[in-house]
């Protein structure tokens, strides 16, 4: 299997079709044709399905896919490190990060690489665990700082180097009649704000109020991110479930107050998760050791950088509206 072989089938299952995929890669449908020949024999398996409609790729045609995407990133990535060893050429690294690094370690992390790697060229995202798994697949991230739930760090596809713990809580807006809430029959009522996706924290969230026998909250808009659903926080009566270190970071701190009920709240940290067996970029790696001595430094700060549950939840419950 060669590399001009990936390309041209990458191509193919992109379009949808040899002469576009052709046109594209400036080869002619023969020699494009022939490469994906070859590769099922190679694999001994059918790529492609043809009829009067089109082409269409097959099951093993989209394991193929996934796995040539990451492979030709790995290349790229290969390529970047063996130009800037020679001649310190432009380097790339895409990281996707939680909103709780992003609104609090990010821009030191990225000041700090900036004065290492001036001519690197970087993409950040926002790294919710949905969307960075499939991307770290595929290889378009290379790493990410991710909440990972306890006994939920991506199974046996991926690593996750836990740096810092994470303690979660329910946020309302200043002034929310409810702030001072103590049980959890007082707010499951409420509409909630949740991102609902599978292994989130508002899973476990969910999972656990199901554990210790309280109803799950029955009025619930899906967010996908964390903008979305901060801002309608702020500006209505609904809940959310975020980082409970959210608090100590200005200007959230002072939009919103932590109710402190019953509810179980997840158990999680904060990490990098890479796909196992992937080895990073040195600018990958160099950005990800500078996340870890960040993280280390906000550790070792003192209670308002830590994020424990003695620093960010005192004893009583807090009085509505603080």
């Amino acid at each position: 299997m060669k590399d001009h072989h990936l390309r041209a089938w990458l191509k193919v299952a992109e379009l949808r079709s040899i002469r576009a995929a052709a046109r594209s890669l400036h080869l002619s449908q023969a020699a494009v044709t022939k490469a994906i020949k070859e590769l099922e024999t190679e694999l001994e398996a059918p790529l492609l399905t043809r009829s009067p409609q089109g082409i269409e790729v097959t099951a093993c045609g989209v394991h193929l896919t996934v796995r040539a995407q990451l492979a030709q990133a790995q290349l790229s990535l290969a390529r970047q490190d063996i130009r800037q060893l020679l001649s310190g050429a432009q380097a790339r690294v895409a990281v996707g990060v939680t909103p709780m690094v992003m609104l609090s370690v990010l821009p030191d992390v990225l000041n700090d690489f900036k004065q290492s790697m001036p001519a690197a060229k970087l993409k950040v995202s926002e790294g919710l665990l949905a969307a960075v798994l499939p991307a770290l697949r595929n290889g378009s991230l290379d790493f990410a700082l991710a909440s990972g739930m306890a006994d939920n760090h991506g199974g046996q596809e991926f690593d996750f180097e836990e740096l810092r713990p994470l303690e979660f809580m329910v946020a309302c807006r200043r002034g929310h009649p409810l702030a001072g809430a103590t049980r959890w029959q007082d707010i499951a009522g409420c509409e909630w704000l949740l991102n609902t996706s599978g292994g989130s924290h508002t899973d476990a969230f969910l999972q656990g109020l199901r554990a210790n026998g309280l109803q799950p909250p029955e009025r619930v808009i899906d967010c996908d991110t964390f903008g979305v659903m901060w801002n309608l926080m702020v500006r209505s009566d609904a809940l959310i479930v975020c980082p409970a270190g959210m608090l100590e970071i200005p200007p959230y701190g002072a939009e919103a107050s932590q109710i402190r009920t019953e509810a179980p709240m997840p158990v999680a940290s904060i990490g990098i998760m890479t796909l196992r067996g992937t080895p990073l970029s040195l600018a990958a790696a160099t950005m990800a050791d500078l996340f870890r001595q960040r993280l280390h430094s906000r550790a070792q700060a003192g209670p308002r950088a830590a994020l424990t549950r003695a620093a960010l939840n005192p004893p009583g419950p807090a009085p509505a509206g603080a």
